[in-house]
């Protein structure tokens, strides 16, 4: 019975922090993904972080966990920007799969990135995400629609 309690104090004092701050992770991730819906900052024509003219999803997704608390990887050892959202639809990104805090889930649950077909945003609801798009951050059912096919990735540290 001694061993029995050992194992599941063990378990209590390793495990459950974790998991507390890996859930409160995710739903800062959602709250704050969320704050911004509307946001132009992440719109193609904003000069925020890449310029004008360019895909900024991925530096939405990046923006939204930095001030979350967590990260996510960077090209070139962070000196460069955020992975694209190519890697992020890579179930075997190098990126990615080397990073121990990042890991790949089959299917998605709110406060993971969600990835596919060139463009990554934060799954904030059922079915839901939010990312950034062409003209503002927008929240809609996109990755979960017929036919699209995605990668579901979770921040567990």
């Amino acid at each position: 019975m001694t061993n029995l309690r050992n194992i599941v104090i063990f378990i209590l004092v390793c495990a459950l922090p974790h998991a507390v701050f890996t859930n409160r992770a995710r739903d800062n991730a959602v709250r704050i993904a969320d704050r911004y819906i509307g946001s132009t900052q992440w719109s193609y024509a904003s000069s925020h972080d890449t310029g004008r003219n360019t895909n900024k999803c991925n530096i939405f997704v990046a923006d939204v966990f930095d001030e979350a608390g967590g990260g996510v990887p960077h090209r070139w050892f962070g000196l460069a920007g955020p992975i694209g959202a190519g890697e992020w639809g890579n179930p075997r990104s190098s990126y990615l799969t080397s990073d121990r805090c990042w890991t790949n889930y089959p299917t998605g649950h709110v406060g993971d990135v969600i990835a596919g077909g060139g463009h990554v945003g934060i799954v904030t609801g059922r079915r839901i995400t939010t990312s950034a798009a062409r003209y503002s951050v927008v929240k809609n059912d996109w990755g979960f629609r017929p036919g699209q096919t995605v990668t579901y990735w979770r921040y567990i540290c």
